[in-house]
């Protein structure tokens, strides 16, 4: 009997848990006027390839936010929100830029067992989103750049150089069309070597309005650009040239006998540090003094190396040689040989003397005589053909270094066959 008390007892509370479960279960599942409202949804737009695939573009975002009211089952409304709503706009059946108003469609992202397909929208606003699609065009535009900092004193800034030098930009037609190019700017002080490093972009247009590109809706293929700007040292270098003994003035009589004017003495130029380490003068040329009478004035360009920059901008520069202090002679003179004779060809003399001048001091010009010189013609360049020629001659005295020649000769020579 007491066996039997505690059997009915117990199926009464099993009876009184199955039945509050039954209720629980039942009230979660079926109930659905359970509701909740999301607000500030945002509506995304499908289809944009086809868009673009027609030379089409939406300006800027749908910007319109949604509010949604959603009922269903207590336990999926409980689980749900904003994060897990999704809502998009079907745009590939637009053809012509211009203005549209579609209805958008939702999406409930619930987790599996949560009931996404019993979620009903009892209430929405708006009921449609409006967007704006305009023509898109894409082009290149060149990288410029601006130094707004400054160099260290006796350094210079260079030219930038930038990777890549031009950009692609896109969107909306009449904004791209407004876009002259792309700028980099670089602000450091005092600078004493080179920079190089990833800089920002902003964009420019036709008018000279600066665009940040957070605030607009062009798009660039690239934010940042490899940018170098060379800052080179600046040195002041003199001009010199290279004088070759001769004409009766050797290497230790350069300054008593030679008066040599450069203008300009010296220019600026630019390079790398150890570059210019090493360079004291520029050589404009090579000048035989036996080939100086009285005054003569020459221009040379100026040779520079590569990797250096001429900064004072001089291409040439002017030499004027004068010899002083010698006294000059002239002799005729006979004794004409020929050497290098071409084989098979017989040359003869139509020049048969010629007036040699040389050059020394008083005394030693006045100790030679035209016996001592000697009028040398090489053949072996001359044209093989019959006929008069004019050769070019080398005068020789001696073994003298007191006096020598001075000035540049040539004969007349018959080329004969023999």
């Amino acid at each position: 009997m007491e066996q039997n008390k505690k059997r009915k007892a117990l199926n009464m509370a099993l009876s009184v848990l199955i039945a509050v479960v039954l209720w629980m279960y039942v009230g979660e599942t079926w109930n659905p006027d359970d509701s909740a409202t999301f607000r500030g949804l945002t509506v995304e737009p499908v289809g944009e390839e086809l868009l673009e695939s027609r030379g089409l573009i939406i300006v800027g975002d749908i910007q319109q936010t949604v509010t949604l009211k959603v009922a269903g089952p207590r336990r999926s409304i409980s689980r749900l929100s904003s994060d897990q709503i999704s809502l998009s706009v079907d745009v590939s059946g637009v053809q012509q830029p211009g203005e549209y108003t579609l209805a958008y469609r939702e999406n409930f992202d619930m987790p599996a067992g949560f009931g996404a397909s019993s979620l009903i929208v009892t209430e929405r606003f708006p009921d449609n989103v409006s967007f704006t699609v305009a023509r898109s065009k894409s082009r290149s535009i060149p990288v410029r750049g601006f130094f707004t900092g400054s160099v260290a004193e006796g350094y210079q800034v260079g030219e930038f150089v930038f990777s890549p030098a031009a950009i692609n930009i896109s969107g909306e037609e009449t904004l791209v069309d407004q876009i002259d190019y792309a700028r980099v700017a670089l602000d450091q002080q005092n600078m004493a070597e080179s920079y190089l490093g990833e800089l920002p972009i902003s964009l420019v247009t036709y008018s000279g309005e600066i665009i940040d590109l957070s605030t607009t809706n062009v798009q660039c293929n690239v934010t940042l650009v490899q940018t170098r700007l060379p800052i080179t040292q600046l040195k002041e270098v003199k001009l010199s040239v290279d004088l070759i003994p001769g004409g009766g003035i050797s290497s230790e009589d350069f300054d008593k006998y030679v008066e040599c004017k450069i203008t300009p003495e010296s220019i600026i130029v630019s390079g790398e540090e150890d570059v210019l380490e090493g360079l004291q003068e520029i050589s404009l040329a090579d000048i035989d003094l036996a080939k100086i009478l009285g005054s003569n004035t020459m221009t040379f360009p100026i040779p520079l190396d590569s990797e250096l920059t001429n900064v004072s901008g001089i291409s040439e520069a002017t030499v004027k040689i004068t010899v002083k202090g010698l006294t000059t002679a002239t002799l005729e003179v006979d004794n004409i040989e020929f050497i290098n004779k071409p084989q098979g060809y017989r040359a003869e003399k139509v020049t048969t003397s010629r007036q040699i001048q040389i050059r020394g001091s008083e005394e030693a010009v006045a100790s030679v005589t035209a016996s001592q010189l000697r009028i040398v013609a090489d053949l072996e360049n001359v044209v093989t053909a019959t006929g008069t020629q004019t050769v070019p001659v080398k005068v020789y005295l001696g073994n003298r270094s007191d006096v020598g020649v001075v000035g540049e000769y040539n004969i007349v020579v018959s080329i004969s066959k023999e």
